[in-house]
């Protein structure tokens, strides 16, 4: 004797019987999804940021809102109670949903699964309510009211600092900041001082930030770093401390002559915080480790800005005649110690060392 269905008494020749139930009988008695976690989607926007809170987490809208509000619609469904191997399929009338103002949003949620291997895979359409609240997220309200942390002071030892290296602590500092601001809601700047070349205050909103944005500019710059804390206020009975990172960009500078392992020395450049010299004597270029690229290793000699220049009077290798552009002296030096490609009438930079003249770079 055949099967028939309990509900509508259809044969099992009309069609296939599962647990007693015919397959279009089944997939209404047993539903993909019984029950959501909640009975509205509740998300709350920024409303100076676009940000987007779930729970109480705070999520990073970095293009459109609807990419983060699916992200935490898949979150929520996972948290439904529902059959076995059942996935979201499609959220009908879901489009980008204003996020400047409080608003309600019917979707149309449809899944697709199936709770047993012999009936085949079935949908199932629910209604979903999404809420957009308006609020405030904490990081932007620390930062409209000037909330800092940390500060970090970029200083120099008796110099300024240059244009160039200026220009590169802005970049490093954008570079950072960019890094960081996808993992840490507090790493933001909440006041940037310039003390015109005399060096740098950045008021950090995570001192985690500051601490790590302190690290970064000292290794691509060669410096180092003093570290303090002072207390800055009592909160719930417990000491709220501000921390200080100072660093400190080296007194010498590119194109200054340096002693290393009592060899003098040209700094040509700074590689991601590796100091790159040049040896006037051998003319061999070296590249030190982060270690070695601090004043502790390195002695200043001269500043590039003392260097004299010379003008080549008569180049008759192995010797050249060059003269001082001030005082008119004319010496001959060994041509080994000038680089090549040089002619008659050449304007020229010199180390003037106590053991002889070397041709330094022009940098």
């Amino acid at each position: 004797m055949g099967q028939i269905c309990c509900k509508c008494g259809k044969s099992d020749s009309e069609e296939k019987i599962v647990e007693g139930f015919c397959i279009s009988c089944y997939t209404q008695e047993f539903p993909l999804i019984i029950s959501f976690p909640e009975k509205k989607l509740n998300i709350t926007a920024c409303k100076l940021c676009g940000d987007l809170m779930y729970h109480s987490k705070w999520y990073k809208v970095l293009n459109q809102p609807s990419d983060v509000i699916r992200d935490i619609l898949d979150g929520f469904v996972k948290k439904a109670k529902k059959a076995k191997g059942t996935e979201l399929v499609l959220v009908s009338d879901f489009d980008n949903p204003p996020c400047d103002v409080a608003s309600k949003h019917p979707l149309k949620v449809i899944f697709e699964g199936s709770p047993n291997p012999e009936v085949p895979l079935y949908q199932q359409e629910m209604e979903l309510d999404l809420v957009i609240n308006i609020g405030v997220c904490e990081r932007c309200a620390k930062f409209n009211r000037g909330y800092f942390e940390s500060i970090v002071q970029v200083r120099s030892d008796r110099r300024e600092i240059n244009e160039d290296e200026q220009r590169l602590i802005s970049e490093l500092i954008k570079t950072k900041r960019e890094e960081s601001i996808s993992g840490n809601r507090m790493a933001y700047i909440a006041k940037f001082v310039d003390q015109t070349r005399g060096g740098i205050d950045l008021y950090i909103g995570s001192e985690h930030f500051a601490k790590s944005i302190a690290h970064y500019l000292a290794e691509n710059l060669a410096a180092s770093i003093d570290y303090s804390t002072k207390l800055k206020s009592v909160k719930d009975g417990k000491p709220v401390y501000l921390s200080t990172y100072c660093v400190r960009v080296p007194y010498f500078e590119v194109g200054d002559l340096v002693e290393y392992q009592n060899e003098p020395h040209q700094v040509i450049r700074f590689n991601s915080g590796r100091v790159e010299l040049f040896n006037l004597k051998t003319r061999d270029h070296k590249t030190l480790s982060h270690k070695e690229s601090h004043p502790d290793y390195l002695t200043i000699i001269k500043k590039k800005v003392n260097l004299p220049k010379f003008i080549i009077v008569a180049l008759q290798p192995p010797s050249v005649s060059i003269m001082n552009s001030v005082s008119f002296e004319t010496i001959d030096i060994d041509s080994q110690f000038i680089f090549d490609d040089h002619s008659d009438g050449d304007e020229i930079i010199m180390g003037d060392l106590p053991n002889g003249l070397f041709e330094c770079f022009d940098i």
